[in-house]
């Protein structure tokens, strides 16, 4: 038998989600939600991006463990927009939503909110960061188990990917830098 609390914790313990009440009435969704006519009443779009938003967030490590905190903090999942009182929701939704949902909608989601952040005088938005990984090519002088002759050379790129060039990743471990060339 399990006996529920008569006050909510959150309310008494000066409300710690206040920030994210905060911070997800500032962002505008409404360009995800799409009314359907027949079947089920979908789960809000808008409610599962910011659960995504959430799980970034709080470096949350799995679709599960999202889930389960939902489940757990139903204050919370009310102010990212779910029914509260509702069954917790399927990893497989979120699965779903990530593999359907065309990365456009989302990339245009981020601009609207870095352009608010800019009107409202939070970022200057006069620099230009770039953040990127090696994303490498799939051709045989990338592998290294293969006897390539000239394997880095600039002038002899891959034959069967013409638009490949000649990249560079630098790593340091224990203080020591170490350069590694790839294809990509």
């Amino acid at each position: 038998m399990v006996q529920h609390p008569l006050f909510n914790l959150e309310e008494i313990f000066d409300r710690p989600l206040k920030k994210y009440e905060l911070f997800f009435s500032t962002l505008d969704l409404s360009i995800l939600d799409k009314e359907s006519l027949v079947g089920r009443k979908p789960i809000s779009r808008s409610a599962i991006v910011r659960a995504l938003i959430f799980k970034n967030l709080k470096s949350i490590s799995s679709l599960s463990d999202l889930s389960s905190e939902l489940y757990e903090r139903p204050a919370l999942s009310q102010i990212l927009g779910f029914e509260p009182g509702d069954r917790p929701i399927p990893v497989e939704r979120f699965s779903c939503f990530l593999k359907d949902t065309d990365n456009k909608i989302l990339q245009q989601v981020r601009v609207s909110l870095a352009r608010k952040l800019i009107s409202l005088g939070i970022i200057k938005g006069k620099y230009l960061s770039i953040d990127s990984c090696p994303i490498l090519a799939n051709v045989r002088q990338n592998n290294l188990k293969t006897n390539v002759k000239s394997r880095f050379k600039k002038e002899r790129p891959p034959k069967n990917d013409s638009d490949c060039r000649i990249g560079v990743f630098p790593t340091f471990v224990h203080d020591e830098k170490r350069v590694d060339f790839f294809w990509g």
